[in-house]
């Protein structure tokens, strides 16, 4: 009996030592972008967080630059579900490589209709035809080249109207926020600037003056990058039950993503809305 019970101990210390050395899984990377003044990292944690708890597996939130520089990340294989702003919604969707469009916020319908992009500027401009006339002589703020609402949703009428931001105006800068955009024409730093509308309507400040006003912006889908070790499909369905199994999801995307409005849930993304001609990204 005693050499039977050492003969069991010496098979399990043969074994144990190839158990012990098996490799963790690797941890998904759920990523976002950067923003000034929003914890953008918190605001994707309890995502993560829920992901990782549903499917039992190790998880890490990830923080890049910009959207571009998210998509890039997406593309090499460094993130698995990525939380894009449109602009990195629509470079992924243009690059033509197998991306799961996931879920998206569901929007009410009142906020959703008020993320608008604007074009404004120092009062004198608002005559037809005068921001054309003057262009070579004005200073032209833009929130950033990744933005939506303040990037190349109004670069595009910008570009209707036959104005080239860096070749028709007398100087382009990028202001950083929509805050900092607006605030760039009410001191004299601009002439013209492109930002959220709701930012514009909440001040209304006097001497600016507003010259065009975009279509309600739909917000950009979270994507996933499918691989053998990553079901997409599993996260597309546990996202449009996150409402019932985790409320602080939602919860904390609506602080990173004031578009994103009273939005309490996911909804599968209107891919007619998102393909709209007029959300094409132009060189």
């Amino acid at each position: 009996m005693t050499r039977f019970f050492l003969f069991v101990v010496l098979s399990l210390l043969s074994v144990l030592p190839a158990w012990a050395q098996a490799p963790p899984p690797r941890p998904w990377v759920i990523a976002t972008y950067a923003y000034p003044q929003r914890d953008r990292a918190a605001a994707i944690q309890p995502l993560a967080d829920y992901l990782g708890l549903r499917a039992r597996h190790p998880v890490q939130v990830r923080l890049f630059a910009s959207p571009t520089a998210l998509v890039a990340a997406l593309r090499r294989g460094d993130v698995d579900v990525a939380v894009p702003n449109l602009h990195g919604y629509l470079q992924a969707r243009r690059a033509g490589e197998t991306l799961t469009t996931l879920p998206v916020p569901q929007v009410p319908a009142l906020q959703a209709d008020r993320y608008r992009a604007v074009l404004i500027a120092r009062q004198g401009l608002e005559a037809p035809g005068e921001l054309e006339r003057q262009a070579k002589t004005l200073r032209l703020v833009l929130v950033g080249r990744d933005s939506a609402s303040g990037g190349f949703v109004p670069v595009r009428e910008l570009r209707r109207r036959g104005l080239e931001p860096a070749k028709a105006f007398g100087h382009l800068a990028y202001a950083g926020s929509h805050a900092a955009a607006l605030e760039a024409v009410v001191t004299g730093g601009a002439d013209v600037a492109a930002l959220a509308a709701d930012v514009y309507d909440t001040d209304r400040p006097a001497g600016v003056v507003e010259l065009w006003r975009s279509e309600p912006i739909p917000p950009g889908p979270l994507l996933c990058r499918p691989a053998a070790d990553v079901p997409c499909q599993q996260f597309a369905a546990w996202l449009l039950e996150a409402h019932d199994e985790a409320p602080s999801v939602m919860t904390a995307l609506r602080m990173g993503w004031p578009e994103f409005g009273d939005a309490n849930r996911f909804m599968v993304p209107d891919r007619q809305l998102l393909d709209a001609s007029d959300l094409r990204i132009e060189p």
